[in-house]
């Protein structure tokens, strides 16, 4: 088992995990990333925090074990049409 901590980055902001979570492997550790991520996905983000969001995972040494990233596009839906994005 080891511990694993989670950092998220969105625009400017960020939050670095000082806590962290023990895991059995690697794998564990990715799999609570993109679960974490998407959960902030959802969530309200400070004022300017920006449509990009990312987080990466170290390990109890401080080495970068992954990073990955979500990046959200706006775009304008049509009224009508099947709720596909609107051209322009």
């Amino acid at each position: 088992m080891h511990r694993y901590f989670f950092d998220l980055e969105a625009g400017p902001w960020d939050a670095r995990d000082d806590v962290g979570v023990v895991l059995a492997d690697a794998g564990a550790a990715h799999a609570e990333a993109i679960q974490g991520l998407h959960s902030c996905a959802g969530a309200t983000l400070p004022l300017g925090a920006g449509p990009d969001l990312a987080m990466t995972v170290r390990d109890e040494t401080g080495q970068t074990v992954l990073r990955i990233s979500l990046s959200a596009a706006r775009a304008a839906v049509a009224a009508r049409g099947g709720g596909r994005p609107m051209q322009g």
